[in-house]
């Protein structure tokens, strides 16, 4: 059982553009509706015979993700105007406990007085999903996951919450912690896979990811990733070479409207 919530705006997988149609939902006062479904969703048909990957695949280096705090400017370009859209501020911690590394994430997204708090864990090797935890403006979430099975609870933040308890085909990265997952990938120009990933509003679903070339942001050499979650839904991603670390995502919200999020370099 999956349950789905209807959003008026286009949801996309990015945390920052999740935030921002969050925050614009809850400003135009619309309210998510949740309501049960009877089966999961299933991954989409794809024309490649290599399956996507799942958590356990060796080609997945979570030891890429390192402890850091970083902060990021949301920025809407919208015909010709650009305006400030937030901040986004992402700790991560890699924590060892008893005979495993875990790593630890909260997410923490501003927009005027609004804000919207994401917590996850996840294998430090892996990056098998643990745990997920979402508070946001108009609604909360849980996640719990143990393989193939998901035990979850969704909601407005003014109600009860709504049970999941859900067995999937096969174990799923949480779609949250995508840009972890890119970033622990052996990325070279020409690489591309896909990798299966699940969420309460989507079900299970595959991501795609191909590395377009590099260039220089922020005086780092970058690779340069076309990420997408859906045909016609898209966004390109930088990610260092070296530290691995996520310097800007720009995803087109419209034919005019574009949604960028940068690292602030700190002093």
């Amino acid at each position: 059982m999956v349950v789905r919530t209807t959003v008026v705006q286009a949801r996309v997988a990015l945390v920052a553009m999740t935030a921002y149609a969050s925050m614009l939902t809850m400003s135009a006062s619309v309210h998510a509706q949740t309501s049960n479904r009877d089966s999961v969703s299933r991954a989409p048909a794809s024309s490649d015979s290599v399956r996507a990957l799942r958590p356990g695949d060796a080609v997945v280096d979570g030891r890429h993700v390192t402890t850091a705090t970083v902060r990021y400017a949301l920025t809407l370009l919208r015909d010709g105007a650009v305006t400030s859209a937030g901040q986004v501020i992402d700790e991560t911690q890699r924590d060892s406990t008893r005979d495993r590394v875990l790593v630890r994430r909260v997410q923490t997204v501003r927009r005027g007085t609004a804000q919207l708090i994401d917590s996850t864990v996840s294998d430090g090797l892996t990056l098998a999903p643990r745990m997920h935890r979402s508070l946001q403006p108009t609604r909360r979430m849980s996640l719990d996951f143990n393989g193939r099975r998901v035990k979850a609870s969704i909601g407005p933040v003014d109600a009860p919450l709504v049970p999941v308890d859900t067995t999937l085909p096969f174990a799923a990265f949480d779609s949250g912690n995508w840009d972890l997952l890119v970033r622990s990938l052996p990325l070279e120009k020409g690489y591309s896979t896909r990798f299966a990933v699940f969420d309460l509003d989507a079900g299970l679903k595959e991501y795609e990811v191909k590395v377009t070339g590099s260039t220089v942001v922020q005086d780092e050499d970058a690779h340069v990733v076309i990420f997408t979650i859906a045909k016609g839904r898209e966004s390109v991603v930088w990610i260092g070479k070296q530290s691995r670390r996520l310097l800007r995502i720009e995803t087109m919200l419209g034919p005019t409207m574009m949604l960028q999020q940068e690292r602030v370099r700190e002093p």
